[in-house]
């Protein structure tokens, strides 16, 4: 490992039998000696609490911790991540035994951080165990008071629904017909809350033995609003496997550009090495591209990356998840490109390190939205997590950073902002809207927005709702919904004579004060307004009557982009060639990625230093198959 550069390993997240082997009885000397063989070669420890795999005698003494499926099937223990987060038998136990770690590590000097559990809600994304009903029931209870108050916000009265006792609410089970739509959001963000409040379980504890060390999770997935779930940790991290995609040029960037989002820091937690399999086999990443992934992982803001993993395993269904070695601990052509690459990052590290993406356009993201889209998906096209890729490819493909950002964060650093999907709206977001676009900002929303409030719910509004009428100067006469296939039905021309296909969503628009800047083309709406133009203040509020496509992602970035005066990272540079640029101080540091298994010729221009060849780089560089160019250049 030091030969090749490694300066942190990742211990202990599956321990919790060797840890614990007994109830009550703890062995950390496994742990003893790893750290000190570790420590002998300068190589800190990030240490995984183990709650993600609880141990034999626990869950066959306790089974009321093992996490329920959807049809009341109780889960088997013979794999992983069968607890329920709402268990307070898992809750003590899981305290007991990070409580008991962190006392017997509360000194020693090799520990720089902590990786709470692994994987949140990857095998258990819902909450169907007893324990759940009861602290859902709880949970309502707690955000509104009384059931009056909910049923009036829910509107239960529809189907007769009307809730006399909290004992009659439940969680939503298979039931003849479907579930009510604020039921379903809230028991969404309960599902979340959940994890958040075992997450801060933990979190309390590491603070109280370990006040310096920092603090982070592994992962995204379902049912999880990870700008809630971060916000007291130190920063986000994150398995990067690009082989789950065909694509993965643009797929990988844009988990990427979201794992930045959530905190503003991220390190990738689990980067890919080999072939990944487990029932599975992935393709085996090409010559070069294992180090292009990680390159591509720094470019985009990670300060840290520990690779998956060190030795493939023996044993388990994780045998075929390839390492830097294989089992026979021999040394092989991943070994030497790890080596390779270790020496690359050991080179630009310390100059690297800490420098940020500074971005001029964002898309604002919202998992209350998603969530609510999931239950009324309205066809079976909308998939609302693909629109925040096609405008990370749209600006990719024309070399501008991207962000992600929440309702919660700050606007006005952003010229341009894309608001997809704000199905749910609310008076402090619509505030926020209106006065960063009077206050110069470019907002460009999707159809179906404002709609709803808070509660899943429709109001008397007119469409959108909240004041966002005045704000785009426009109001929805009526929608329409193509259903599938939709592209072709019809489509929105713009009066400069771009032509955009409709993705599901048609709206007849009538405007105010609008300037109408595109049309419907075809069908019964031929003729009607589509999309609007309406001056706020010293901005400007868009509005898109279809839900966005990577069509329209394309040409709204580029056209507004061009209004704003934005100047690409670079011009003239293939699709295939990735650029960002992060930036700390006066220096400037440009990623340039080569996703092409072939060696292409681009021109940078001058002024830029090349820091892995430690030289002024020429203005016409060759950039090999999976190659990577990292350049500076200050201002």
């Amino acid at each position: 490992m030091r030969e090749c550069g490694v300066g942190v390993a990742r211990i202990g997240e599956f321990a919790w039998a060797l840890m614990e082997p007994k109830e009550g009885t703890f062995d950390f000397s496994l742990f003893d000696r790893a750290i000190a063989a570790l420590a002998k070669h300068d190589i800190k420890i990030i240490f995984g609490t183990p709650t993600a795999t609880p141990p034999k005698w626990l869950t066959q003494k306790y089974p009321e911790v093992l996490y329920v499926f959807a049809d009341r099937q109780i889960a088997n223990d013979q794999s992983r991540r069968h607890y329920n987060y709402n268990s307070p038998v898992y809750r003590r136990l899981s305290k007991r035994i990070v409580t008991a770690l962190l006392s017997y590590y509360k000194d020693n000097p090799h520990i720089i951080g902590w990786q709470i559990d692994n994987e949140f809600n990857n095998e258990n994304p819902e909450a169907w165990s007893e324990s759940d009903r009861i602290a859902f029931r709880v949970w309502l209870k707690a955000k509104y008071q009384t059931l009056d108050n909910l049923n009036r916000r829910w509107g239960t009265i529809f189907w007769s629904q009307l809730y006399t006792d909290w004992s009659q609410v439940d969680l939503p089970f298979k039931t003849g017909a479907l579930h009510n739509p604020s039921l379903m959001l809230d028991y969404r963000r309960f599902i979340s809350d959940s994890v958040e409040s075992y997450l801060q379980d933990q979190i309390e504890i590491i603070r109280r033995y370990r006040p310096r060390d920092f603090i982070t999770q592994n992962g995204v997935f379902r049912n999880i609003d990870y700008y809630r779930l971060s916000r007291n940790t130190d920063l986000h991290s994150a398995a990067n496997y690009p082989l789950f995609s065909d694509d993965p040029q643009y797929s990988t960037g844009a988990s990427l550009t979201g794992h930045r989002s959530y905190v503003g820091r991220f390190m990738i937690m689990e980067q890919q090495t080999g072939a990944g399999g487990q029932t599975y086999l992935l393709r085996s990443p090409r010559p070069g591209e294992m180090r292009l992934w990680t390159f591509q992982s720094i470019a985009h803001g990670a300060d840290g990356i520990i690779h998956f993993r060190w030795r493939s395993a023996q044993r388990g269904i994780e045998q075929y998840w390839q390492g830097v070695l294989d089992q026979d601990n021999v040394p092989r052509t991943r070994y030497n490109e790890f080596k390779h690459e270790g020496a690359e990052i050991n080179k630009i590290g310390a100059e690297i390190f800490d420098s940020k993406i500074i971005s001029d356009i964002a898309v604002l993201r919202d998992f209350d939205n998603e969530w609510a889209f999931e239950h009324q998906f309205l066809t079976s096209e909308v998939r609302v997590p693909t629109v925040y890729g096609d405008f990370f490819r749209a600006a990719s493909e024309q070399k501008h950073n991207l962000d992600f950002i929440n309702g919660g964060m700050d606007f006005n650093r952003y010229k341009i902002i894309f608001a997809p999907f704000q199905l749910l709206m609310d008076e402090q977001l619509a505030a926020k809207m209106k006065a960063y676009v009077a206050q110069g900002g470019t907002l460009i929303m999707s159809a179906h927005s404002g709609v709803k409030d808070r509660d899943n719910a429709m109001t008397d509004q007119t469409i959108p709702i909240m004041g966002l009428k005045e704000l785009f100067g426009v109001e929805v006469d009526s929608y329409h919904a193509y259903q599938p296939p939709s592209r072709g039905k019809n489509s929105i021309k713009f009066t400069d004579g771009a032509e955009i296909p409709v993705n599901v969503f048609a709206e007849h628009l009538k405007t105010g004060n609008a300037k109408v800047i595109a049309a419907w083309e075809r069908d019964f709406l031929q003729g009607i307004p589509a999309a609007t133009e309406n001056r706020y203040g010293g901005g400007k509020a868009v509005y898109y009557g279809s839900f966005f496509n990577l069509d329209s992602a394309r040409y709204l970035l580029a056209r507004y982009a061009k209004e704003c005066n934005l100047i690409p990272l670079f011009v003239n540079l293939p699709r295939e060639i990735e650029v960002t640029r992060r930036t700390r101080g006066k220096n400037h540091y440009y990623f340039i990625l080569n996703h092409k298994n072939e060696s292409v010729m681009v021109n940078i221009g001058s002024g830029f230093y090349d820091l892995l060849e430690e030289k002024v780089s020429p203005a016409d560089i060759t950039i090999s198959p999976f190659g990577y160019r990292v350049l500076r250049k200050s201002d």
